[in-house]
């Protein structure tokens, strides 16, 4: 079975380097073909890894007013770039993988950062998706809420 944690990993350092070297996307192709080629990355979701870097670029500007405003009181340029990016490939999730329950999504962007950025911003990650999860999800939201008061 195809691995999605591990394709989020990539999927992560892919849009960190894009990020990095001035949103160059002409570097899109090899540094995917760099992160399929990890011999400890074999079983990612390969398909998986290409549709969350295309889908976060092919809707950059949406996903980042959304986490914009879901910042508060701190501008997207003061967030770290491990930071934003792993934001970047949540939100890209909640508005597009439905199958995938908002709760998976936040514990595996809280995971990527404890890995990629260290405890200290875990907190500000899940509390961005936290709010995030309410505009974006907002019916799952309410019926986990719902659960939860039983």
């Amino acid at each position: 079975m195809a691995n999605r944690h591990q394709a989020r990993e990539s999927a992560l350092e892919v849009l960190y380097a894009w990020h990095s070297a001035e949103r160059d996307e002409g570097m899109i192709p090899d540094l995917l073909n760099s992160r399929l080629q990890l011999e400890e990355r074999r079983a990612q979701d390969q398909q998986y890894l290409r549709e969350a870097v295309y889908g976060v670029l092919g809707e950059i500007d949406e996903i980042d007013q959304l986490i914009a405003g879901a910042i508060r009181g701190r501008s997207l340029r003061s967030v770290a770039h491990v930071e934003i990016n792993v934001l970047r490939l949540a939100v890209w999730e909640m508005r597009n993988r439905l199958e995938i329950p908002y709760r998976v999504i936040i514990n595996e962007a809280v995971e990527l950062t404890r890995a990629y950025a260290g405890e200290a911003p875990r907190g500000f990650i899940n509390a961005v998706l936290d709010n995030l999860a309410r505009k974006l999800r907002t019916e799952e939201v309410a019926k986990a809420a719902r659960k939860g008061a039983r």
